[in-house]
């Protein structure tokens, strides 16, 4: 029988929650959302990014090392799931961590027990929050593991002159885990996307998952740059969302019969400012969809 959580501090902006499955997880007071709902922190990072961007498989194809960005740190459920996972591969890993808050991650490092998947990467995860980086072995795997504080958004801003700096190295795969669009659709817009699709190597294959599959977010990747396609179900998600730089990362790519809901859709306009609106595919939006190469190539 699990146990209940421990009394959360009434300062806390988070609480444990007891999952139907016997996990906990945590809530966020503030944005009424909790991490991975249904099937855990562990189970959730495996079945929506470990195994759906087959990460073990590709860091055996690239020996000389793999970065992946981690984009929504929070409780560093996904990161650790990728550690636990690949730990026994000597290819370097280059992970870099984003979020605007260390808060939910110092709050589960509190609650570490009841959670249960931070094993022995506790020490590591408290030497990031100190250091902002740091360096480890990982069983036989050399990490480097950068924490980057602060606004997504403004991190992947042009420069005054209007350039951009490309990432170094290039991600060969993005977990994006932020919060919904209807509580932070800063997140969510066409131009973010858009400049992160800018900063990919394009000669470096990335993919990219996330738990959404709304219309609007497949749209948006869509005239960001990206193949699109349906990504596997995790939970309470009968679809998720996998999208990448090349088409071959992308497993079943959204095809005509996808556009011909975009058309019908209320809510299919890609978000192009912070803030929350649903509207119909305009006409513009639509014509750029239509001369998208995926689709032009009769996917």
């Amino acid at each position: 029988m699990s146990l209940p959580p421990p009394a959360d501090p009434p300062a806390s902006g988070f609480r444990l929650v007891a999952l139907a499955g016997g996990a906990f997880s945590l809530r966020s007071l503030a944005h009424q959302e909790t991490f991975h709902p249904v099937l855990g922190p562990a189970r959730e990072a495996e079945a929506l990014y470990l195994n759906q961007l087959a990460l073990r498989s590709r860091l055996l194809q690239e020996p000389a090392g793999f970065a992946i960005w981690d984009v929504g740190l929070g409780a560093a459920g996904n990161a650790l799931a990728v550690l636990h996972a690949t730990r026994d591969l000597e290819i370097p890993l280059h992970l870099a961590s984003f979020d605007c808050t260390l808060e939910p991650l110092e709050f589960a490092l509190e609650h570490a027990g009841c959670l249960g998947y931070f094993g022995d990467y506790a020490p590591h995860l408290r030497r990031l929050i100190a250091e902002g980086g740091i360096e480890f072995c990982n069983g036989r795997q050399p990490v480097r593991w950068e924490l980057h504080r602060g606004d997504f958004p403004a991190l992947m801003a042009p420069a005054p002159d209007g350039s951009l700096t490309p990432a170094n190295p290039s991600p060969r795969a993005i977990l994006w885990d932020a919060y919904s669009p209807a509580t932070n659709p800063a997140m969510w817009t066409l131009p973010l996307f858009t400049l992160l699709h800018r900063r990919l190597d394009p000669a470096v294959p990335c993919s990219l998952a996330t738990y959404s599959r709304s219309t609007m977010l497949r749209a948006t990747l869509l005239l960001a740059g990206f193949y699109v396609g349906r990504g596997h179900a995790t939970g309470e998600k009968e679809e998720t969302t996998v999208a990448a730089t090349h088409l071959h990362l992308v497993g079943e790519p959204l095809g005509q019969r996808w556009l011909q809901r975009v058309g019908q859709s209320t809510c299919a306009e890609p978000l192009r400012s912070p803030a929350y609106s649903r509207a119909p595919i305009s006409p513009a939006s639509w014509q750029a969809l239509l001369q998208h190469p995926q689709f032009r190539a009769g996917a």
